[in-house]
């Protein structure tokens, strides 16, 4: 066996079996951190989010054995946690939990009306706060019950949440930039009890961009390596963030932008 197929077999075994719940896994680059996971023989839940129009491509990539679908309506704190409790229920369990952002719309700072603001501040901020919270709150109460430390929180966002450099996306940078910093508060608190909470910020991946030859080959001028991010690369940092191995990983947000950000 190669060194790469005991790698494999190693994380699929870490995987197989462990309840993966996956927030907007239609949305983004949700349906490659499906594959992974299933992949892993993982048992998942896809949360699909109220509001977020899902393409059929998307929905058939999740149609995957064994992933179950549960609506859920991030702004409403009963729906999640009905969510939560319907996950459990499926799952016999909970362990991992992954928050996958929603497209972004894009428009002038000042042309946003204050609705708009507000809208996409609760979407992106305050819906993904309150699931990170029922999470730690439940991975919390089976650390403690079971004396388990693995538990996992992951959210998406972009560099525009980090950089503030991204034109048009005024609400959006604002959103993701206060869940950075929560992440980083609820990190903190959790620590004890072996639950991590990390984000993963990406930019310029494949389902962001959009045109043709041109437009790419214009697009990655900006790019020192090269190319526009793949998603499979972002599921694979999901599973290394979840895994045993990402144990010592915590209040991080991880760069995947091809060294367009470096810090």
């Amino acid at each position: 066996m190669s060194q790469a197929e005991m790698i494999q077999t190693n994380t699929a075994a870490e995987f197989a079996g462990k309840p993966v719940v996956i927030i907007g896994g239609h949305l983004g680059t949700g349906p490659a951190v499906v594959k992974a996971f299933a992949a892993q023989q993982a048992r998942i839940v896809i949360g699909v989010v109220a509001g977020q129009p899902v393409s059929e491509a998307s929905r058939a990539a999740c149609a995957l054995p064994g992933v179950i679908e549960l609506d859920i309506d991030p702004v409403d704190p009963a729906s999640v946690s009905h969510f939560f409790d319907a996950c459990a229920q499926h799952l016999g369990g909970l362990q991992v939990v992954v928050n996958i952002a929603p497209p972004v719309k894009t428009q002038a700072a000042l042309d946003i009306p204050p609705p708009e603001y507000r809208r996409v501040l609760e979407q992106e901020l305050l819906g993904p706060m309150q699931c990170c919270l029922e999470a730690g709150r439940r991975l919390t109460a089976i650390a403690e019950a079971t004396h388990s430390r693995a538990g996992r929180i992951i959210s998406f966002c972009s560099m525009s949440g980090k950089t503030g450099v991204h034109k048009h996306v005024a609400p959006y940078a604002a959103a993701k930039g206060g869940m950075v910093t929560f992440s980083r508060v609820l990190a903190a608190e959790l620590a004890s009890t072996g639950t991590t909470v990390n984000m993963i910020a990406t930019a310029l991946f494949d389902v962001q961009v959009a045109g043709g030859a041109e437009r790419m080959a214009e697009v990655v001028k900006g790019i020192p390596v090269g190319r526009v991010g793949r998603s499979e690369e972002a599921a694979h940092a999901v599973l290394y963030l979840a895994s045993d191995k990402g144990g010592y990983v915590t209040g991080e947000t991880l760069n995947l932008s091809g060294g367009r950000f470096m810090d």
